[in-house]
């Protein structure tokens, strides 16, 4: 005859971390601590008051307490105190209590305002036992204005998910398997651990945005235009337009170098192509901007263009072929740092 099977608090606790995504901590039965994203901020504050939005979310004491717990918490208010001569920083915390695992006498779980200590540069207060940070507010000292509110909580999904992050330096370690996703907000990339590290599979597009180019080795030349945009259009990969009118002519057999709008990638020699426009017979050349494996920064190196010799050969563009009235325009696309 089969026995039914029952489990104790505890290990339902703990089978519910199959289904939890663990990125965070290595204990198979734990999970990542944090608030569920619903798409509204999990914390806002007005004057002295902070608002507890509702929640949901899990909370890990950690191994061999208990296993994860699953929570909500409905909206509620909790008072910033006044600090004195001195600012303060505070925390708010994610916490259980569970008779059961740390004789508290308790079975709860709730926020928890934690004061900090006054002083002219504050330190945030230590977590209490069985809690996670939600955020930290910085008291001003009395007559300073109202607090200001950093939302810290750690984002968890079930297992599978997209996990969000604010950076990259939020982005787990432990607990992370060859396949698993995250959402890096503050540079809007989509990242996929390999395995030994996590690499960025998808960018959002960037609008064009415009750049001014700088140019050395011209000498003496003024410029009367010197304009350009770019975009990113794929993970390390940027678009970009240089435009250049020069006003006073240039001088010196030094050679005529470009900026990109960023970092340009050394593993290789890169070029983008161009035209120049009012040099001396003939007075239209193609050019190539090249950038070296040995440079550094978002310098093109040297801007190559044929010589007009009638024999295909090619020379540097110098300060002294910068004539007044001479246009370069550059357009391409490079890898960039």
């Amino acid at each position: 005859m089969a026995l039914p099977v029952s489990y104790d608090a505890a290990e339902t606790r703990r089978l519910f971390g199959t289904l939890l995504v663990k990125g965070g901590t290595a204990d198979r039965f734990g999970a990542r601590q944090g608030v569920h994203p619903a798409g509204v901020a999990p914390l806002s504050i007005s004057g002295f008051t902070l608002t507890v939005q509702n929640i949901q979310g899990v909370i890990y004491p950690g191994p061999n307490l208990g296993g994860p717990y699953l929570f909500e918490l409905r909206q509620h208010n909790r008072t910033v105190p006044a600090a004195g001569a001195q600012p303060r920083r505070d925390i708010i915390v994610a916490r259980i209590w569970n008779d059961d695992e740390d004789g508290s006498g308790a079975k709860s779980f709730d926020t928890e305002y934690v004061s900090g200590v006054p002083a002219a540069s504050p330190s945030k207060p230590g977590l209490p036992t069985r809690s996670f940070e939600m955020g930290v507010i910085d008291v001003p000292a009395s007559g300073g204005g109202n607090p200001t509110l950093t939302i810290t909580t750690p984002y968890t999904v079930t297992t599978g998910g997209i996990l969000p992050v604010r950076t990259a330096a939020e982005l787990p370690t432990t607990g992370v398997y060859e396949g698993m996703y995250a959402d890096v907000w503050d540079v809007d990339a989509l990242v996929r651990w390999s395995g030994s590290a996590w690499q960025t599979m998808a960018e959002a597009p960037t609008p064009y945005q415009s750049y001014t180019p700088d140019v050395t080795g011209g000498g003496s030349a003024t410029f009367s235009t010197r304009v350009g945009s770019w975009k990113r259009i794929a993970h390390k990969t940027v678009q970009f337009t240089a435009y250049l009118v020069v006003s006073t002519g240039g001088s010196g057999s030094g050679t005529v170098t470009i900026t990109a709008p960023t970092a340009i990638a050394r593993t290789v020699r890169q070029s983008v192509t161009g035209h120049l426009e009012g040099l001396s017979t003939p007075g239209l050349r193609h050019c190539a901007a090249i950038a070296f494996t040995g440079g550094s920064g978002a310098v093109f190196d040297r801007i190559r263009m044929d010589s007009g010799s009638g024999t295909n050969g090619l020379s540097n563009l110098t300060g002294a072929d910068l004539a007044s009235g001479v246009l370069l325009n550059i357009t391409g696309t490079y890898e960039e740092a």
